[in-house]
């Protein structure tokens, strides 16, 4: 308003404002990003077409037919030391008084400086209102490395579920009994399948 004034009423032209806006992002050390840019903290470089890890797996479900989960990838990338883990909180209302809070607690998955320096993930604070929550992206090197992670390796076999196991010692004619020591399943899972076969 008080550029407006000093202008002698005149409101600026469109070109006018986005000069100012690039004179004013100017002064940060990071480059401007478009629309699904993201800057690699470590490398500096910008990275596109980034997909969160729940993203990032229904991706290779489609193209490969890996089938998991994403708390077992994030275990996974903690055991490689691709990811840490850190503990998050909020204030959230209670049940009991929703104007009394209390704090909710999460571990979130960061990327490491390895794997950022890799190029393989990165990680960015997002959240509104004051909330700064943290997700872990996968870049599309990071994509083609973790279908490789999460491939099968050719010639691998599958191991047979307990309920085909039982399905099989069943139909051989075997007891429970027999079945619990050749297979080395407990009781109670013997039982339970051997039960749920004998309903179908």
């Amino acid at each position: 308003m008080l550029a407006a004034v000093a202008r002698g009423g005149r409101p600026f032209t469109a070109a006018q404002v986005i000069a100012e806006s690039r004179r004013f992002k100017g002064g940060f050390d990071r480059p401007l990003l478009a629309r699904g840019e993201i800057l690699n903290p470590v490398t500096g470089e910008i990275v596109t077409d980034c997909l969160s890890l729940s993203k990032a797996l229904d991706v290779l479900r489609e193209r490969h037919g890996i089938d998991t989960t994403v708390r077992k990838l994030i275990t996974m990338l903690g055991r490689k030391k691709l990811v840490e883990f850190r503990l998050a909180w909020r204030m959230v209302p209670m049940a009991t008084d929703p104007t009394a809070r209390k704090p909710e607690y999460r571990h979130e998955a960061i990327a490491t400086r390895t794997a950022m320096d890799d190029g393989l993930l990165i990680s960015i604070d997002y959240g509104r209102n004051g909330e700064k929550w943290v997700r872990t992206l996968a870049t599309p090197d990071g994509l083609a490395f973790l279908a490789g992670l999460l491939k099968a390796p050719a010639g691998a076999v599958k191991k047979p579920k307990a309920r085909d196991t039982v399905r099989a010692f069943l139909a051989g004619g075997r007891t429970q009994a027999e079945i619990v020591q050749l297979s080395g399943m407990s009781k109670q899972v013997v039982s339970y399948h051997a039960k749920s076969i004998s309903n179908l």
